[in-house]
């Protein structure tokens, strides 16, 4: 399986956290602790959230230029089309930046703040993935995190090492605009063709976590309302 597709499972591992997550929120003496800290830890998970639709809609732009792509055969102009979006993209990530931080983990806190901290860890968990994933995204690989819990999920050095798919047809557009050549626009096509259906899966997996993340906001909610 390819690199990208890979990101398909590491969101389901998400859910998996974040069922674990939502356990500990129905949990009494946790709701109390969290009660204390649930304006910050809302305003982390409300980020998530943003940068998970940010990435959904990135992601779903990427797919309606690869399928412009494949239904205007040889049009250059589509082809540069597709290259403007690739530099879109790193500019939202460029302004992302300062949203996916980690945050500072809590873990070390006696009880019953500890909870707090794993909160807090999940949330750098997410945001990492998602980092990776729109770094993947433009070309550039996915980076690695000091995070125990994040090291379980992303993607491992093997995995890394695979070809980038989107660096690739970047990488094969340049060339087929500067030479033009048959053979290349057939390769170029196929890549394509592969990459659609990837990216659809990977699309209906982010917004299937969307709905999950929204879960967690509204039990967040409910705990805030009622302290």
């Amino acid at each position: 399986s390819s690199c990208l597709s890979s990101f398909t499972c590491k969101l389901g591992d998400l859910e998996n956290l974040f069922d674990y997550t939502e356990d500990l929120l129905q949990l009494p003496h946790n709701q109390q602790a969290i009660s204390l800290h649930g304006d910050e830890l809302l305003e982390g998970y409300i980020k998530v959230l943003d940068v998970c639709a940010t990435t959904k809609d990135l992601l779903s732009n990427e797919k309606q230029n690869i399928l412009s792509a494949l239904h205007r055969r040889r049009n250059m102009d589509e082809i540069s089309g597709y290259l403007t979006s690739r530099r879109k993209s790193k500019k939202i990530l460029k302004s992302l930046k300062s949203m996916i931080k980690e945050n500072p983990c809590a873990l070390n806190k006696p009880e019953p703040l500890a909870v707090v901290g794993e909160l807090q860890e999940v949330q750098s968990v997410t945001l990492g993935l998602f980092k990776s994933l729109l770094l993947y995204v433009n070309g550039t690989g996915s980076q690695s995190s000091s995070w125990s819990l994040l090291s379980k999920i992303m993607p491992s050095k093997n995995e890394e090492l695979k070809a980038n798919e989107f660096a690739n047809v970047d990488a094969d557009l340049c060339s087929l605009l500067s030479q033009n050549k048959t053979g290349q626009y057939e390769e170029l096509q196929n890549q394509l063709k592969e990459m659609e259906p990837t990216i659809e899966v990977l699309e209906d997996g982010l917004q299937c976590f969307f709905r999950r993340l929204i879960k967690t906001r509204v039990s967040l909610l409910n705990i805030l309302m009622n302290r």
